[in-house]
């Protein structure tokens, strides 16, 4: 009788354990709520995540989810509801469950499976109205931004073509150009020649009837000449160097 009575003291024993332990995460969870309702959003964390690890359960994941979610940080939000999303739950929580992971999903810019977990919320409670609108909005985000990377996409290609013909134009002027300016240099040269003094043949002429003054002067005048335009043409040459 004494072994009896033993093991029954340490079957109620254990179970007064759980108890407490459910009771204390239950406890926990109550607290993070309150101050979760009063915008302390840090403090409902810290209590929810204690809870947590007393006993992880739909609502300490849910919770934690919500939590994280107020403070901005989606993508560890979206870890907590799919914890919560994958213990048993009814078809309403699992409704509420996936919604709130939509939302998650839908600030983190992921628009593909937050309409997928609308889609999820709506199966499991045809009548979650906010997630039927969220699921449109979700659809009219994506396809402006499927238009928007179609735009982006038909003007890159443009700006592509663009380039190629403008790229080609530019060639042919510069052909343009090129011959243009050959025959200008062609032609300032040839100038050049034409009209550059030749001292050696003006001595082979006869000087008797010339004022030697009056000839130095015309051959320094002539040099003068010929040296501006040699120095313009120079210049020009430069110029078109630098401009490549």
């Amino acid at each position: 009788m004494q072994i009896f009575y033993k093991y029954i003291s340490i079957i109620v024993l254990a179970a007064w354990g759980l108890s407490m332990t459910a009771q204390s995460s239950h406890k926990l969870l109550r607290e993070g709520n309150n101050n979760y309702e009063d915008g302390q959003y840090g403090e409902a964390e810290e209590l929810y995540r204690k809870s947590n690890q007393k006993e992880s359960s739909l609502k300490s994941n849910y919770n934690l989810g919500n939590a994280t979610y107020q403070q901005g940080r989606f993508e560890e939000s979206i870890d907590h509801y799919l914890a919560a999303t994958a213990k048993e739950m009814s078809p309403e929580q699992g409704s509420d469950a996936y919604y709130n992971l939509g939302n998650a999903y839908f600030q983190n810019q992921d628009t593909e499976k937050a309409i997928k977990a609308y889609k999820q919320a709506i199966n499991l409670d045809n009548e979650n109205k906010d997630a039927r609108y969220n699921l449109s909005m979700a659809k009219l985000m994506q396809m402006q931004m499927q238009q928007q990377q179609q735009e982006q996409q038909d003007q890159e290609s443009s700006d592509e073509n663009q380039d190629s013909e403008d790229q080609e134009q530019q060639d042919q002027q510069d052909g343009e150009n090129s011959e243009e300016q050959e025959e200008q240099e062609q032609s300032e040269e040839q100038e050049i020649e034409e009209t550059s003094f030749d001292s050696t043949r003006l001595e082979k002429q006869n000087l008797d009837s010339l004022d030697a003054a009056k000839l130095l002067q015309i051959i320094q005048s002539e040099e003068q000449k010929v040296q501006e335009k040699l120095r313009k043409f120079n210049s020009k040459r430069k110029k078109q160097d630098k401009d490549w």
